[in-house]
């Protein structure tokens, strides 16, 4: 979000009386023009821009107040305009703010989509995580908003198993054109291994609806369009229903050296053999620079050399997410993942040697890499 400079007024106003409306915004089936469903955006009674409504509620410390605000707000007036299923209703969250209170489904509620920014996902991607996983077990469908302003983003996009996955494109027209080749062309390939759909915001124009259609968008959104409003009355003739991919992936159950040994043998050699196996995988995810991510749970044993190479690859990829010393039983497990590429090293000590195994099962490394990312430990709260 926005900072707000100091010169709008005192931000401790802007919560007194703290009073919010929705405004709901069209989106639009691209094959026919049919409304699927609505976006509720957030709107203060007294005309202070929501922005900086947000970076007062996170400065003073009450974010999750002014979510669930909000979040009552547009749900009542959509029960009041009478919005079911088949329609859908996507609703902004803070995924900070989820973490402490996840919301339940109201009774005859339209398919309710919760969205979550793609810079929430880049700066706490294990609260993200762990925010998602709860509102999945709660009957919520989860939406990727604002994909396409930070690479990183994409390397974390296989663990979130999103419904929905929105490509902003007023962000992605300000990117060079190979790095626009290279988000549609992951976001097109994991809505198709998910079974997400694509939605393409910011569509202003009619060539922002082409760009759309060639990035393999079917949903839309954008003042092109429908603007923001109050609800039609009466309402369109629905289109075809959104449908959610499903739960996301598990983290928990068997360690990854469980996993992957259940069905490859492991190779026996020194500790040095070992180190060198596993070099194998963060050189293949530093190829892939902001859009690769490695997590990893050393072993206890402080002499390797994995540690310095954890501290080169912070500066350059995307993600690297470590776990204490032996967080997984004594076992040293590393994932390597990114678009087109996923890899899993898992070693644990055998009398004075190390018995590793690597396995390049997409599938079972983002298995591995859920149950590494939900252990992280919590970053402190953003201010």
């Amino acid at each position: 979000m926005e900072r707000v400079s100091s010169a709008s007024g005192s931000r401790a106003d802007v919560l007194d009386g703290l009073d919010v409306r929705a405004a709901f915004q069209p989106i639009i089936d691209l094959r026919d023009g049919s409304v699927i469903g609505y976006e509720a955006l957030a709107r203060p009674s007294d005309g202070t821009p929501p922005e900086e409504l947000f970076a007062a509620a996170r400065e003073q410390g009450r974010l999750a107040e002014v979510d669930r605000a909000c979040r009552q707000a547009a749900l009542r007036e959509a029960a009041d305009g009478g919005l079911r299923a088949p329609f859908a209703l996507f609703l902004n969250a803070d995924a900070g703010a989820l973490e402490h209170e996840v919301p339940e489904l109201p009774p005859g509620h339209a398919t309710l989509v919760m969205e979550i920014t793609e810079s929430a996902l880049t700066e706490r991607p294990d609260a993200v995580l762990r925010s998602l996983t709860a509102l999945r077990t709660h009957g919520w469908g989860v939406s990727l908003d604002d994909i396409g302003a930070d690479s990183r983003s994409l390397a974390l996009m296989p663990l979130l198993y999103p419904d929905v996955i929105k490509l902003d494109l007023r962000l992605l027209s300000e990117r060079a054109p190979a790095d626009v080749a290279r988000v549609v062309t992951a976001v097109g390939f994991e809505a198709e291994r998910r079974h997400a759909t694509v939605l393409a915001e910011g569509i202003d124009s009619d060539a922002q609806l082409a760009m759309a259609r060639a990035a393999g968008a079917t949903l839309g959104q954008g003042f092109l369009l429908g603007e923001p409003g109050p609800l039609p009355d009466p309402l369109p003739e629905p289109g075809r229903p959104l449908r959610l991919a499903g739960t996301g992936g598990a983290p928990d159950g068997p360690l990854p050296y469980q996993r992957v040994t259940n069905w490859r043998r492991p190779t026996r050699g020194v500790q040095q053999l070992a180190e060198r196996a596993a070099a194998l995988l963060s050189g293949q995810a530093a190829a892939l620079g902001e859009t690769g991510m490695v997590l990893a749970a050393p072993p206890s044993d402080d002499g390797t050399a994995a540690r310095a190479r954890y501290g080169e690859l912070r500066e350059r990829i995307g993600f690297v997410g470590v776990l204490d010393d032996g967080a997984l039983g004594g076992t040293w497990t590393e994932v390597a993942l990114g678009p087109g590429y996923g890899a899993c090293f898992v070693a644990t000590p055998d009398g004075g040697d190390w018995l590793f195994a690597t396995s390049y099962d997409r599938e079972l490394v983002v298995e591995c890499a859920l149950l590494l990312m939900a252990r992280l430990p919590p970053a402190p709260p953003r201010r």
